[in-house]
């Protein structure tokens, strides 16, 4: 049991507190909110800035005035240690090698939106969600949230869903399969399979009574996108599709571009820049066009010690089966079945997908099927998660107006 001070013990933890956490100079607004949970407490926090709602700690302990939580983050954990004197909270956190202050003061929580869990099935999956309904009587507009890759967890999307949910939109976030309360497996899953989780939750919305079943559309980011046109096609008949970094060519060409991004080919001198480029294609080629794996094993040996190299995944990785399974799917075959209106968002420092020709095959593809509704916004300087450029060490910023785009164009393509 814990044993709280006279200071801590005035007001508790449990509650919403507002204020920032600082590193490098730069101040980030935040909203933590810390709850009860057994002998122990939960706890999650928002951000405008980085675009995100309701995002687990890791950890939340209190011993004395002490107050200890975690955030574990796709490439770092950041550990925040403070004290808690009545109404405000004030410490130091490390992340990496970086090290901040932040501050907590005691706020009002903002009304919460009315929201419950659901589940829905395709075929012998599970999949686990939530549902987040806006105020009013009456039968709303509707939109399903898509997953990138990876284990995606429904508050990934939770922070668009609010935004949505706020200007009369019902809103669907899920877990991907096997990830949280989902069951199954998306490491062993195709994009078909994928689609077919999508497909169920338009499904489930169209059943609601709080939904216009013939006002439900759909919003995918990254592989998301890239798949929103075999969900558009599969489901029948949305109201509009939002792809926002998607992917309109050749999977495996998606591919080269993304690894070559992400050694820097485009900054290395030029014999090395050929050799970076001949052992990403090596990779290419046997996660995609069924090459032997000895091939790469070989070139790997020989390039082993580069600046720009890494290891190649194990061959029991998921990655090349996975790699193999996507390797058909052709975007533009779906997006010339698409008639729905479309939205397709990119920013143009896309280290990914290529932004300008991923745009092009996904609008040609449309026009080729006869939907000339499409708009195409791309944001000047924004990455593949529309994050811009930042200084060093401090915090990442978005797009200010990413949701903002959506919602005005999704409300218009309602009318």
């Amino acid at each position: 049991m814990l044993t709280l001070s006279t200071s801590a013990s005035a007001g508790g933890l449990a509650g919403a507190w507002q204020g920032t956490w600082t590193k490098s100079g730069d101040a980030l607004r935040v909203v933590v909110t810390f709850q009860r949970s057994g002998a122990g407490y939960t706890g999650t926090f928002d951000s405008d800035a980085l675009q995100v709602a309701e995002i687990p700690f890791a950890q939340v302990t209190e011993n004395s005035d002490r107050v200890h939580f975690a955030l574990t983050g796709d490439a770092s954990t950041i550990v925040f240690d403070g004290s808690q004197r009545a109404d405000a909270i004030d410490g130091t956190f490390v992340d990496g090698a970086a090290k901040g202050t932040f501050h907590l003061a005691r706020t009002t929580a903002a009304a919460p939106l009315r929201s419950r869990d659901v589940t829905f099935d395709n075929g012998d999956v599970k999949l686990a969600g939530t549902l987040l309904v806006p105020d009013g009587a009456g039968r709303h507009p509707a939109i399903v949230f898509l997953h990138g890759s990876g284990p995606e967890q429904r508050f990934a999307n939770r922070w668009l869903a609010q935004r949505f949910a706020r200007v009369g939109f019902v809103a669907l976030i899920y877990d991907k399969r096997g990830a949280g309360a989902s069951t199954g497996d998306w490491k062993t899953a195709d994009f078909t399979e994928l689609a077919g989780d999508a497909v169920a939750g338009v499904r489930l919305l169209r059943t609601l009574p709080e939904v216009d079943a013939k006002r439900v559309g759909i919003s995918g980011h990254s592989q998301g996108g890239t798949i929103a046109p075999l969900v558009a096609v599969r489901a029948g008949d949305l109201a509009f599709v939002i792809a926002s970094a998607a992917g309109g060519i050749d999977p495996a060409r998606m591919e080269e571009y993304s690894l070559g991004n992400s050694i820097g080919i485009a900054a290395l001198p030029t014999g090395e820049a050929t050799d970076a480029r001949a052992f990403v294609h090596a990779i290419v080629d046997v996660a995609y066009r069924g090459h032997a794996r000895s091939e790469l094993d070989a070139l790997a040996a020989k390039l082993k010690g580069r600046s720009w190299y890494f290891d190649p995944p194990p061959a029991d990785n998921f990655y090349w089966a996975f790699s193999r399974r996507i390797a058909s799917y052709r975007p533009a075959d779906s997006w010339r079945q698409v008639k729905a209106p479309v939205l397709v968002l990119f920013g143009d420092k896309d280290e990914r997908v290529p932004p300008k020709s991923d745009a092009d095959a996904i609008v040609q593809a449309l026009r080729a099927g006869g939907n000339r509704n499409v708009v195409v916004k791309t944001f000047p300087n924004a990455d593949h998660t529309f994050a811009l450029p930042a200084a060093n060490g401090a915090w990442p910023r978005h797009v200010a107006d990413y949701a903002d785009v959506m919602i005005d164009w999704a409300k218009h393509a309602l009318h």
